[in-house]
């Protein structure tokens, strides 16, 4: 594996934040950074490829996939499809496409949260009703 070396400088604040991690999470420093730089580059990589894929995306002919009957079993309470329109709405209201990029551009580059960039409550919700452990790691944790 080819290595580099590239000189970061960081705000004094963020590298004992860095530090308090890396020690919290008994890894290397080094070793946290390039977790942080892969997890960013990752997640460009997944938004280009989710843009590129909505591109050449068929609405209509995967609706006709789902129209389809299934062979050997009628359809059960609950199989209709939703009013496509009504969908979109209700995503639509819910999402805020844009600010959620701009908060994870603005994670990615190291500045600091500002008023704002919380997540909505909604998603909190979710994420508890869910069960899932959040994405990027907290720059503090108790132990």
């Amino acid at each position: 594996m080819k290595r580099s070396n590239f000189a970061l400088r960081l705000q004094p604040s963020l590298m004992e934040a860095s530090r308090k991690l890396a020690e919290s999470e008994g890894v290397a420093l080094n070793q946290l950074f390039n977790v942080a730089v892969a997890q960013m580059v990752a997640s460009h990589a997944t938004a280009d490829y989710i843009a590129e894929r909505a591109k050449r995306a068929d609405v209509q002919a995967a609706l006709e996939i789902l129209r389809r009957p299934r062979k050997g079993e009628p359809p059960r309470e609950g199989d209709e499809l939703p009013e496509l329109q009504t969908v979109i709405q209700r995503r639509a209201k819910r999402a805020n496409l844009p600010r959620a990029l701009e908060i994870l551009r603005k994670a990615g580059a190291g500045n600091p949260p500002i008023a704002g960039d919380e997540l909505p409550e909604s998603w909190k919700r979710r994420r508890a009703t869910a069960g899932q452990e959040p994405q990027a790691a907290p720059l503090t944790r108790n132990k």
